[in-house]
Parts: C-alpha cells; sequence; structure tokens
C-alpha cells in the first residue's frame, strides 16, 4: 500500500551515493565478491575476546552519549535564544508587528519537535529496532570497512611494488 516504507537496499559503504573516494570499479567489483560469499573473511564482533567486545561497546556508548550531548546542548541553546528574544520583545519596547513573537515562540518549540526526531533517528542508529535480515549491526559493519580498506590498499601496494620489479 503507498503508507508502508520500502525496504531499502543495503548498499556496502563504497557503492553508497554518499562515497567521494577514488576506488577503482574493479576493487569495488573484487569487495562485491566477498561481499557475495556465505562468510565474509573479517571477523564478527561475536568471534573477537571479551575485552575487545567491551571495549568496542564502551566506545559506541560513548559516541552515542556525544551524539545525543550535543543534540540537547544544541536544542537548549536555540531555544533558550528563541526564550530570550521574546522576552526582550515582550519586557523592552513594544514591537511594532507581531512576527517578531511569532518568530521567537517558533525558536522557543521547534527545536524540540526536531530533538524528538533526531534523537530517535541516533537511538536506531546505535541500536536499531528492526533490523533487516540482511543488514549488520553498526559494529560488523564497521569491521568489515576496516577489512575492505585494508585489503584494497594491501592489495594495491602489492600490484604497485610487482610493476617497479
Amino acid at each position: 500500500m503507498w503508507w508502508t516504507r520500502r525496504k531499502k537496499e543495503v548498499l556496502p559503504w563504497y557503492r553508497q551515493p554518499t562515497y567521494k573516494g577514488k576506488m577503482t570499479e574493479a576493487e569495488k567489483r573484487r569487495l562485491d565478491a566477498f561481499r557475495m560469499q556465505p562468510n565474509h573473511p573479517a571477523a564478527t564482533v561475536d568471534e573477537l575476546p571479551e575485552e575487545v567486545q567491551s571495549y568496542i561497546n564502551r566506545l559506541e556508548m560513548e559516541l552515542y552519549d556525544k551524539k545525543q550531548d550535543m543534540l540537547t546542548g544544541r536544542t537548549v541553546g536555540i531555544s533558550a535564544a528563541g526564550a530570550a528574544w521574546l522576552c526582550i520583545n515582550y519586557f523592552g519596547p513594544p514591537a511594532t508587528t507581531i512576527w517578531t513573537y511569532i518568530f521567537a515562540t517558533a525558536l522557543l518549540s521547534v527545536p524540540w519537535l526536531i530533538h524528538q526526531f533526531e534523537w530517535k533517528k541516533n537511538a536506531d542508529e546505535f541500536l536499531p529496532e528492526k533490523l533487516e535480515p540482511d543488514a549488520l549491526m553498526p559494529s560488523d559493519e564497521g569491521i568489515r570497512a576496516e577489512w575492505e580498506l585494508n585489503y584494497t590498499v594491501a592489495a594495491s601496494r602489492q600490484e604497485r611494488d610487482s610493476k617497479r620489479d
């Protein structure tokens, strides 16, 4: 139906439209071959030692807290500016139009509506509620991306060194 969301195709980091690197199509195809295998050569978080898993979890929690703190700080700051402007308009010299009151009220309230949306978006990025069958947890995807970067760099160095000889 028209009200249901379409399933997004899960693209690897090097195939996403926001990727601006200089990876060739041959290198992307080589990485696609690894992604098509039933078991990717990179480790998953569950295969790592417990100390590493707890370290990754701590880093993810710190990043999540930092994002949420920055979001809340920005929201409170903009709302405080709106409240100050509203007070200045109300207690100061009379405003000539009502638009200053409307704009100040919007500065006071709209950031909290945006805050609610962004807060949920950050929470879903950290721990998705509905994980699609093919999708990976963010930490597993990060490990794969790091492995693929290392593989690509090592392969290009090896090709460059073989051309020198």
